[in-house]
């Protein structure tokens, strides 16, 4: 199998890379008792200690809490169209040997034994490197064998 295919990182792209990535994430949900501990130490600090600063600015760290998982994706998105890879076309390269990436002559190169996992998505596949990295690949720009393959040869090693 030697497979060869781009795509570009548009915002398209990174929207479709953060749905398909949240479920697989530590971040899928709000962090309920974190931000119960930041109140409780609030009003403590405010009622107990007398300690108005402090209570305020434990409330306004929960709030940020709250805040920073509500606005997660825009936020995500945004980060990602700011990088120097934002708008530019990725080479994708799958063989024997593994899977290669190139955008703006920085290449990556994976072989078979450094990704540990497979998953799959709705709309494509995550694979996980030994080293716990990430990378989403879009089905549009695989087809149903070079999945097959991917899965065949992570199942071999």
């Amino acid at each position: 199998m030697n497979y060869h295919t781009s795509y570009i990182l548009d915002k398209d792209y990174y929207h479709e890379s953060f749905e398909q990535s949240l479920p697989f994430s530590h971040r899928r949900q709000l962090k309920y008792p974190l931000v119960l501990l930041l109140v409780g130490l609030a009003l403590f600090s405010m009622f107990k200690l007398q300690n108005n600063y402090l209570g305020y600015f434990l409330f306004a760290l929960a709030i940020l809490e709250v805040v920073a998982y509500k606005y997660q994706q825009p936020w995500w998105v945004a980060r990602q169209r700011l990088t120097r890879a934002a708008g530019n076309e990725v080479t994708l390269r799958i063989d024997e040997q593994g899977i290669s990436t190139e955008i703006n002559a920085h290449k990556k190169q994976y072989s078979w034994p450094q990704i540990k996992e497979v998953l799959s998505t709705q709309k494509g596949i995550i694979i996980v490197t030994d080293k716990g990295a990430r990378h989403y690949f879009p089905a549009r720009v695989l087809n149903e064998e070079v999945i097959a393959f991917i899965f065949d040869k992570n199942k071999a090693t």
